[in-house]
């Protein structure tokens, strides 16, 4: 995505000595909201509408806040992906109670623009009443390199959540493959 450079020469007597003013950059305005300008001059939407597989790893949440009466929360997770035209949401299964919890979801989501976003929330799903917002994180997929798996670190209200995005235009690896690589890569991290 490269935007046309076009150079202006101004006139602006008011800033007396500095009579001429060049513009060394110009970069056009998207011709539409999520539209790219290219090189052409002319508007480029594949680039950013060009649908793939994407995979969202929900990991583990650590640091997580207690209730109000002290008791120790029951987190959920639940994952939108967002989209110019729809939105699809998934949601973790029941989690063990407590600030720190693990669980190693995936939900793959086909036919994924590379433009969507992906909203993450923590919820505490308490014994009566609407579930209790721990945290959001937001995510762009346009900062994702395709093919290549991110890892995030999300801070929250208390706490934070690790997760891990692959968007891919091909096939994604199985879950198998992926999570073995992710433990090969982690494991050399931390030592």
């Amino acid at each position: 995505m490269q935007a046309v450079m076009e150079t202006a020469a101004l006139h602006i007597p008011s800033l007396g000595s500095a009579s001429d003013v060049k513009v060394l950059r110009y970069d056009l305005p998207l011709a539409r909201a999520g539209e790219a300008v290219g090189a052409s001059g002319l508007t480029d939407a594949s680039a950013d509408h060009q649908p793939g597989n994407l995979r969202v790893r929900i990991i583990e949440a650590e640091g997580l806040a207690s209730r109000a009466d002290g008791s120790a929360c029951e987190p959920f997770v639940t994952v939108a992906v967002a989209e110019l035209t729809r939105r699809r949401t998934r949601r973790t299964a029941a989690a063990c109670r407590g600030p720190n919890v693990k669980w190693g979801q995936a939900f793959d989501f086909e036919g994924t623009s590379a433009c969507a976003q992906v909203v993450v929330d923590v919820w505490d799903r308490p014994a009566e009443g609407p579930a209790d917002l721990l945290g959001k994180a937001v995510l762009s997929l346009s900062e994702c390199r395709v093919g290549v798996p991110h890892t995030y670190f999300k801070h929250l209200l208390e706490g934070k959540l690790v997760l891990r995005l692959l968007f891919d235009l091909d096939d994604l690896p199985s879950e198998e493959q992926e999570m073995a690589e992710f433990e090969a890569q982690y494991a050399a991290s931390v030592r």
